[in-house]
């Protein structure tokens, strides 16, 4: 998979909340022009509506996320 059309590294936002080991959720990214959803799994449950990132690929459809906050974002 080409480095510009991979999810890797990217930030996405929950639709379906994670359970950790008990099953994954679902994860909007926006990539390649437009947004596309794909299988979100996690080391600890995350709840819909958070901010994720992409830290690693499970194939074409699925990908590992975990917790994020901009570092840039003002509080």
């Amino acid at each position: 998979m080409s480095a510009d059309l991979s999810p890797l590294g990217r930030i996405g936002v929950l639709l379906i909340a994670t359970r950790g080991a008990d099953g994954p959720g679902e994860v909007l990214v926006r990539i390649r022009g437009g947004s596309e959803t794909y299988l979100a799994y996690s080391d600890d449950p995350l709840p819909k509506g958070a901010t994720v990132l992409v830290v690693h690929t499970r194939g074409s459809r699925s990908v590992e996320v975990t917790a994020w906050s901009d570092p840039f974002e003002s509080t």
